[in-house]
C-alpha cells in the first residue's frame, strides 16, 4: 500500500490530541504532507464523514504542537487499540508541517548518503 501514496511517508514519534476523537491521547506511527497514521490505546468513535481537530506534540521540535484539520480515511479497532489513517486538510499549521516534512527527508538523505564518499574529480591523481 505504501507505493500508492502521493508522498513518501516517515516513521516519527508524535503525542495526538484529539479529544473529539479519543478520551486519551494517541502516538503517531508515520507521517508524509498529505496524512498520517496514528494508534490509541482505547476505543474511539470514528467518523469517517467529520473533520476533527488535531494538535500534533512533535518530538523532534519544542515548538507549540502543529494545529491541523484531519478527515480519517479508515479505522480499525484491534487488540483494544484503535489505528486511524488520516488525510490533512488545509490548516493553520500548513506550512509548519510542510517544513517538518522536509526536515525528516533531510535527515533521511543524510542517513541513506552516510556511506558514500564525494569527492573532487580536479584533485584525483592519475
Amino acid at each position: 500500500m505504501r507505493c500508492q501514496r502521493i508522498s513518501e511517508r516517515f516513521d516519527d514519534f508524535a503525542r495526538v490530541v484529539c479529544p473529539d476523537l479519543c478520551i486519551v491521547s494517541g502516538v503517531l506511527l508515520d507521517i508524509s504532507k498529505e496524512g498520517f497514521k496514528a494508534e490509541f490505546n482505547a476505543p474511539c468513535t470514528v467518523d469517517l464523514e467529520k473533520e476533527y481537530q488535531v494538535q500534533l506534540r512533535l518530538s523532534r521540535i519544542t515548538a507549540e504542537p502543529l494545529d491541523l484539520i484531519v478527515r480519517p480515511v479508515w479505522s480499525k479497532f484491534v487488540d483494544g487499540k484503535t489505528e486511524l489513517g488520516v488525510t490533512i486538510l488545509h490548516s493553520k499549521d500548513t506550512t509548519r508541517l510542510e517544513k517538518y516534512i522536509r526536515m525528516l527527508k533531510d535527515e533521511k538523505n543524510d542517513r541513506d548518503d552516510a556511506g558514500i564518499v564525494s569527492y573532487d574529480s580536479d584533485s584525483l591523481f592519475i
